[in-house]
């Protein structure tokens, strides 16, 4: 409880509910001052503490206090803001008190931006060096000094050498991966790819945060990736970092240099829910028109061979997109979902599990 309030205690928590204030205040000294106010302005002083009460009965035990106070103080402030220009003429503000009240939002949103998480936490901020060397386990990659023969030489350059740098081909990954220490390859890798304009992404990086100080262990780590300071990483592995991409924020699970599990669905995994659904559909169709399954099977080859009708409606890419748009927009973020789907407490070894 303390660490919590001690979280809230930031300079952004504090000012937003402070903006939360203005209007029911106003509505209150109204009251009092004036005993024969419409039975609206009793409506709108109640909303606030009414919204506060459906906030606090709703929530999620296992959400972060901060985005549950990031969200309701934001509902608070559209009531203030929205309250303060449909009773402008009867308060006698006019237009003054809307703008001016929209203005202090704007301060505070640019001059005391949400922080990221102030608790304890084992979350690790990797570069791209860090995440080729620790994750996908490839071999580091080999650096060529360049100086002079020796101390006496002074200001004289040294004569230029061609230096052949030995082929990555050469050394496949997976046999390098098998040179690593086994404790370390057979490590979990939890890694967030994080994207700081989106506020789902950063909503991510406060529950991770809070998970790796639970469950970081020999076994498992917290890992978060950074398209600013690591872009190179992010264009190898064909992820997007527009704000209108569909490819952040992500959550992946590595281990020995593989993903284990990804949320939300990726482009080849979506193209897979796709072709299955489509391939139920068709066995349902077949089945009410009583077509036996020794008959569908052979019907399905045939339809496999006459052409790529199917195969073509699968990969239709506004398909797909949709798709991945639906698995982003059911996505649950919350911790105790993040826990459930990547087995982070069996995985960690800390804990049994229950």
């Amino acid at each position: 409880m303390q660490d919590a309030l001690r979280r809230l205690g930031h300079p952004h928590y504090v000012a937003c509910s402070l903006l939360c204030l203005p209007f029911p205040l106003t509505l209150a000294v109204r009251l009092t001052a004036a005993h024969d106010l419409a039975p609206s302005f009793t409506t709108a002083l109640l909303a606030a503490p009414v919204l506060l009460t459906l906030a606090v009965a709703v929530r999620n035990p296992s959400d972060n206090v901060e985005s549950f106070c990031e969200t309701t103080t934001f509902q608070l402030r559209l009531l203030n803001l929205f309250g303060f220009a449909f009773t402008r003429n009867q308060l006698g503000t006019g237009w003054r008190a809307v703008f001016g009240y929209f203005a202090l939002w704007m301060v505070v949103s640019f001059f005391l931006p949400q922080p990221a998480y102030l608790g304890p936490s084992k979350l690790r901020i990797l570069s791209t060096e860090e995440f080729d060397t620790e994750v996908l386990l490839l071999p580091p990659a080999p650096s060529v000094g360049l100086g002079t023969d020796g101390p006496g030489t002074g200001s004289a350059a040294a004569a230029p050498k061609i230096v052949e740098l030995p082929d990555e081909s050469d050394k496949p990954a997976a046999a390098a991966a098998k040179e690593v220490d086994p404790s370390v390859r057979d490590k979990y890798h939890l890694v967030l790819f994080h994207a700081d304009y989106s506020k789902k992404s950063r909503e991510l990086q406060m529950t991770v945060s809070r998970l790796s100080n639970l469950y970081t262990s020999p076994t498992l780590s917290f890992n978060l990736l950074d398209p600013d300071l690591s872009p190179t990483t992010f264009y190898d592995l064909g992820l997007a970092t527009g704000p209108t991409s569909l490819d952040l924020p992500l959550l992946r699970l590595y281990r020995r240099g593989r993903v284990v599990q990804q949320v939300p669905l990726s482009e080849h995994e979506a193209r897979r829910v796709i072709k299955r659904r489509k391939r139920e559909e068709r066995r349902r169709e077949r089945k009410r028109d009583g077509i036996e399954d020794g008959e569908s099977e052979s019907g399905e080859s045939e339809s496999e061979d006459d052409g790529s009708e199917s195969d073509a409606e699968s990969d239709d890419e506004r398909e797909v997109e949709q798709e991945r748009a639906m698995s982003r927009y059911r996505w649950d973020t919350s911790a105790a979902a993040i826990e459930r789907i990547f087995k982070l407490r069996e995985r960690s070894g800390l804990l049994q599990p229950s």
